[in-house]
């Protein structure tokens, strides 16, 4: 068992210096309970101080306050001070955007980076295992990832790092067992809502009949990505600065059009995402279907022309260069709808479906127990009678001419009157996806409202949940 200490004291002593401050983010469960155990053992040796920080989403109720109370008495017991922070998810991801997962996500770091610079710590521990990371890999390849994020978590980034990293889930859980030391256990884990847990629980064990070592192999292929990346992101900086033609921070970058065109179009790709992320600050939204948007506007454009991207950012092909650049309201835009996106997708039911084209991903889940759902008013999930929509479901967005029935009405209603009634500008209204039945018929304007004639009654026996979420551009954070 003292394997495991010594992997992480090993670690340690890469990643922080004597005096520095690390701050633990302790969720209660069995990784991160045992990170801080671990930590407050080596902390006197390593030279460090020691504080501890934890989240509560308030999405489990009673769980969710029990968590907090479990983290702040383990605190008290050990002497360390603990931050307990307060995050409303289910609220707050309405205005994100994106899945509560993914809100969840951005929201904790948010948190947990608030108290990092509220106490003056310099180093913010997290539990992320050997476990993990296998996992993050072969989810990210799933989605359909780039070498980022087929390279994983890395094991320090900025102030963050990861102690665990090398560290195997058996070997957290013996070494809580040896010690008799008590955590909680969250019961979302073993829900195969999540795509994440049915990679843990199914995925992997099909994979570990083939090889029994797959996750020490994941984890191999990870650092050989991660150094070839590294590699790319040091060339691609050095180019930007020479393509650079203008730049306004945080409104917009101009790069020399002739230059970008004579580079691998690897780089070009990554010269792109360079741009945008130096004008966003992010790059969520914009998946590998707008990149090659862009690169194929100024390689066929001549003129000056542009394609609105997602967030209000725009791409200009001109003479002058490539720009890139938060959207002017009198500027004449292609918008990416219909005309560059397949007439329709089919979504897979149960399971998940990243579109591209929409900049979304669909996770589908049939109820048979005849249960709604706690919905809490998230525009982007919906119930509906399973057995009345058919053999599947379609995502396309609008044509001329469609109609449905809204929820709560009786008669049918043009689509387009429905729009001007919900005040949605007619630019924005190509970019709506529509959910279908594979006949046509219209279940779900997306986000905007359902079709009264798929909404579950009291007579529905299976239900179809669908929540969409932003989808994972290829060079998507791992964290």
């Amino acid at each position: 068992m003292e394997h495991i200490a010594d992997k992480v004291r090993s670690a340690v002593c890469r990643m922080i210096v004597p005096g520095d401050h690390v701050l633990a983010a302790v969720s209660g469960g069995p990784d991160s309970v045992s990170l801080l155990h671990l930590l407050n053992e080596i902390k006197g040796e390593c030279g460090f101080d020691l504080s501890i920080a934890h989240v509560n989403h308030l999405s489990r109720g009673k769980d969710s306050d029990e968590d907090a109370d479990f983290v702040a008495d383990l605190g008290e017991k050990l002497g360390l001070p603990a931050y307990i922070e307060r995050v409303d998810v289910a609220k707050e991801k309405e205005r994100l955007k994106t899945s509560f997962q993914e809100a969840a996500r951005m929201l904790r770091y948010q948190a947990l980076k608030s108290v990092l610079q509220r106490i003056g710590a310099t180093r913010l521990a997290v539990g992320h295992t050997a476990d993990d990371q296998a996992e993050t890999i072969l989810l990210n390849f799933l989605r359909g990832s780039g070498l980022k994020g087929l390279a994983g978590m890395p094991e320090s980034r900025g102030a963050i790092i990861r102690p665990l990293m090398n560290c195997y889930r058996t070997e957290v859980t013996a070494y809580l067992d040896l010690r008799k030391l008590k955590y909680r256990v969250d019961s979302s884990n073993s829900s195969r809502k999540y795509v994440r847990n049915r990679i843990r629980h199914e995925l992997i064990p099909v994979l570990e009949g083939f090889n029994q070592n797959i996750k020490a192999g994941l984890l191999e292929t990870a650092r050989i990505i991660r150094d070839d990346d590294e590699c790319l992101a040091e060339q691609a900086d050095r180019l930007f600065a020479e393509l650079l033609v203008s730049e306004v921070k945080g409104k917009e970058v101009i790069l020399d059009r002739e230059k970008l065109r004579r580079q691998p179009l690897a780089l070009q790709k990554r010269l792109l995402r360079h741009a945008i992320l130096s004008i966003r600050g992010n790059l969520r939204r914009i998946s590998t279907h707008h990149i090659s948007k862009v690169i194929d506007l100024f390689e066929s454009c001549e003129g000056r022309r542009q394609i609105d991207l997602p967030d209000h950012l725009i791409a200009v092909s001109s003479p002058k260069g490539v720009e890139l650049r938060k959207n002017r309201k009198d500027a004449r835009s292609i918008q990416l709808n219909t005309e560059a996106a397949p007439s329709s997708l089919e979504l897979k039911i149960p399971g998940m479906t990243e579109i591209e084209e929409f900049g979304l991903k669909f996770q589908a889940e049939v109820l048979a127990d005849g249960q709604v759902p706690s919905q809490q008013g998230n525009p982007n999930q919906a119930c509906f009678d399973f057995d009345k929509i058919g053999s599947g479901i379609k995502a396309r967005f609008f044509k001329p001419g469609d109609r449905f029935v809204p929820l709560g009405m009786r008669g049918r209603k043009k689509l387009k009157s429905f729009f001007i009634d919900e005040k949605i500008p007619r630019e924005s209204r190509r970019t709506i996806p529509i959910l279908t039945t594979m006949n046509d018929d219209i279940i779900w304007v997306y986000g905007k409202r359902i079709s009264n004639n798929y909404r579950v009654t009291g007579k529905t026996r299976n239900i179809l949940l669908i929540e969409g979420g932003a989808g994972s551009p290829s060079a998507a954070s791992a964290e």
